[in-house]
């Protein structure tokens, strides 16, 4: 595989920068073990809290949830979305879906690609980060390091 190149003809590679820790406790789980479409499994969260260099933030409401299907091969699908509201008052939506070889309660790593959304200038930054983050879940405990992709040469 070949790395790219930037209009200047040097080689470009990536570089992951860490954004923090992402730790959700589910609450309730609601099971559709066999719709159409394969098994869905509903996690939503009692808690989510962000810890980061430049992030520090808490779940707003009751606003995460964690949409998860299950297919037939056992693999899974994540789509989940969290509303935040960081320790000085900006509130940050995050949308991620991802994929494991198995499901996270058998054992399965989750790799996630999350983006974010805020009105907040100081937060700004975000709204141009793609991230990708690496999880595992210890019981009802999701615990994610989450990294902004960034060019390197």
């Amino acid at each position: 595989m070949s790395t790219p190149e930037s209009a200047e003809g040097a080689r470009v590679g990536i570089e992951l920068d860490p954004l923090g820790t992402l730790t959700i406790t589910i609450e309730r789980h609601t099971k559709l073990p066999s719709t159409p479409a394969g098994g869905r499994l509903i996690g939503e969260a009692a808690d989510c809290r962000w810890e980061g260099d430049r992030v520090r933030a808490s779940q707003l409401g009751r606003s995460a949830s964690d949409w998860v299907r299950v297919h037939a091969d056992n693999s899974v699908s994540v789509d989940a979305r969290i509303l935040l509201r960081t320790d000085d008052g900006a509130v940050i939506a995050m949308t991620y879906r991802g994929k494991a070889d198995k499901p996270p309660a058998d054992g399965g790593v989750i790799f996630t690609a999350p983006t974010f959304e805020t009105d907040d200038e100081r937060y700004g930054w975000l709204n141009r980060v793609q991230a990708v983050g690496l999880g595992r879940r210890t019981g009802s405990t999701l615990v994610y390091e989450m990294y902004a992709l960034t060019a390197g040469t």
